[in-house]
């Protein structure tokens, strides 16, 4: 039981690392861009955390290109219709964009890598326990 539970947080800890090596590779390649709230998606039911509020944006890419794209909403913004805000593109994927602030870009290879390092942890604490 022990390996197993070191072995997932081995995989959790590759998972962030890449995670994070794709986040770096974006951010160095994208794109900043001012792009125009076109609506904000009412969510029905219980609270929703801030990042599950889909956001309409439009954007023209320096080539002239117009797109429409569905973001979600800065955690620490209120965005309404008709605000401007910064988005970051994806030079070869004008659908791939991401707000340019730390929390967005970094959450999620951060949390595989800390949960990964937790569980490798508890996994040879359970491991050191088992053999005595």
């Amino acid at each position: 039981m022990a390996r197993i539970v070191v072995l997932v947080g081995f995989l959790l800890c590759l998972l962030g690392v890449w995670k994070g090596v794709e986040t770096q590779r974006f951010s160095r390649e994208a794109i900043v861009v001012e792009a125009t709230v076109d609506a904000v998606e009412e969510l029905r039911g219980p609270p929703k955390p801030r990042q599950k509020i889909p956001l309409h944006v439009h954007f023209q890419l320096p080539n002239g290109a117009d797109h429409r794209v569905v973001t979600h909403m800065p955690m620490l913004q209120v965005v309404k219709a008709g605000d401007r805000i910064r988005l970051l593109v994806d030079p070869a994927d004008a659908q791939r964009v991401s707000l340019p602030l730390w929390s967005e870009l970094w959450a999620q290879p951060l949390t595989y890598l800390v949960c990964g390092l937790l569980i490798g942890l508890l996994g040879l604490v359970l491991r050191t326990r088992g053999t005595r």
